[in-house]
């Protein structure tokens, strides 16, 4: 039981210090972010850093990974919790666009670090991280797949794929002018094309 309370407290310290380092990097960038800024900000030293996170690389996808295994568990909550087609696809996108506006920073930083997320890591973290979004795409997959008609033509990871990035697209484009974008709007729009199709007649 002892050991169980300082893993806890392990791990809680460990999320302390991915969110100091989301914050810094978010406010910074990832190349003016140090160790010593994440440190600073999230009250530790930086040595006691150094026992969690061998270097900004590794914070960095830390980071990333954190955020999906969290999306993950919640959107596929959603998704088994939904009947039939029309109910996964609502959930999906709507799961989708709270988590971005939940994490608007996050997604800042992702994308403006773009370079650095589609450059190999010495770490083997962006490695893990790919295979993770693959996982994420399987598992959304097999959820839509439930909610699809046997006799359905629909291939569930095409969809899964088609929902997944067209979202993405809209989000970036909303982040670069979100002035002249109504996230509400898009949600409603998007739902509506992949459960209707184009005319209003045609269902999945």
């Amino acid at each position: 039981m002892a050991l169980d309370k300082k893993e806890k407290r392990k791990e809680q310290h460990r999320l302390e210090m991915l969110h100091a380092a989301e914050l810094v990097f978010a406010r910074q960038g990832y190349h003016l972010t140090t160790m010593e800024a994440v440190a600073e900000e999230c009250g530790w030293s930086k040595g006691t850093l150094y026992l969690y996170f061998k270097s900004k690389e590794d914070l960095f996808f830390s980071i990333l990974i954190e955020k999906m295994d969290q999306f993950t568990a919640t959107l596929l909550s959603k998704l088994h919790a939904s009947e039939g087609i029309q109910g996964k696809i609502t959930a999906l996108v709507e799961a989708q666009f709270y988590f971005f506006t939940e994490n608007k920073n996050f997604f800042q930083l992702v994308l403006s670090e773009q370079g650095k997320v589609m450059q190999s890591s010495d770490s083997g973290l962006r490695e893990k991280m790919l295979a993770q979004q693959h996982s994420h795409i399987d598992q959304v997959a097999a959820a839509i797949q439930q909610g699809l008609p046997k006799t359905s033509p629909i291939n569930s990871s095409i969809l899964a794929v088609s929902i997944i990035g067209a979202i993405n697209l809209h989000l970036m484009t909303w982040m670069m002018a979100p002035e002249t974008h109504d996230l509400e709007v898009i949600k409603s729009q998007v739902i509506s094309l992949f459960v209707n199709g184009i005319s209003p007649d045609e269902k999945i």
